[in-house]
């Protein structure tokens, strides 16, 4: 399952930030997010878990701490998606979780449907 926040962007718009790549009791998600909504890896992830009903807190504004054993997270980066172009460019890695998995994404994209699985990925 693919989430973007803020909600569904315009199909013509591009949009650039930063993803993460994650497990829930075995379904897989592919996070985007826009900086102005969620500047920080951490903060995207605190997005889902909220949305998601999951148990976590937050030890000052830095750090999260979530023990879920159904959770898995991958890793992450920054993205660059252009819609008219159908490219999405990633790259980079997350301080906190790491380097997501360029090969699973592409399969994530693809499994997705459209217009995600359109999308010409490369990788930096």
């Amino acid at each position: 399952m693919i989430l973007t926040y803020p909600n569904g962007p315009e199909a013509e718009t591009s949009l650039e930030g930063k993803f993460l790549q994650l497990t829930l009791a075995g379904r897989e998600y592919l996070l985007f997010a826009a900086p102005r909504e969620l500047r920080y890896h951490n903060q995207i992830l605190g997005r889902f878990l909220l949305v998601h009903g999951i148990p976590h807190r937050w030890v000052g504004v830095e750090n999260l701490i979530v023990d879920h054993p159904a959770l898995a997270i991958i890793g992450g980066g920054r993205f660059r998606m252009d819609p008219v172009e159908k490219t999405l460019h990633v790259w980079d890695a997350s301080s906190v979780y790491g380097r997501f998995d360029a090969v699973a994404l592409s399969a994530q994209l693809a499994a997705a449907g459209p217009p995600r699985q359109e999308l010409a990925v490369s990788v930096g």
